[in-house]
């Protein structure tokens, strides 16, 4: 159910994309990736993800922006990848672990 939610517009399962899109259904997927499936939440103003990847899934990533950094989080099979693409070094948790990401970096933690 939640790929036909996430791709209703793309393949146009109702014939009616000519009429418009369905705006709540793409904010709702992705809500569900970023916060379902990559486990965010702030707590005590700190970013906290615990990733879990669908096993028919190779990967899937998402962007954010927070506080002043745009992050790009990518999560794979047996490792997830923080991009701190713009902003300040900032400490986030993976998984209950504090993890620092400095400015215009990227860390690769292994599951």
């Amino acid at each position: 159910m939640y790929l036909r939610t996430a791709r209703l517009d793309l393949d146009d399962y109702n014939n009616e994309v000519a009429d418009g899109l369905h705006i709540t259904s793409m904010a709702g997927t992705w809500l569900a990736i970023v916060q379902g499936f990559g486990g965010m939440r702030v707590k005590d103003n700190k970013l906290h993800f615990n990733p879990q990847i669908p096993e028919k899934w190779n990967a899937f990533a998402f962007n954010i922006l927070f506080r002043n950094n745009q992050l790009n989080i990518k999560v794979e099979k047996h490792k997830t990848i923080i991009s701190n693409i713009k902003g300040p070094a900032i400490e986030l948790y993976l998984r209950k672990k504090p993890v620092r990401i400095e400015a215009e970096s990227q860390e690769e933690i292994e599951r």
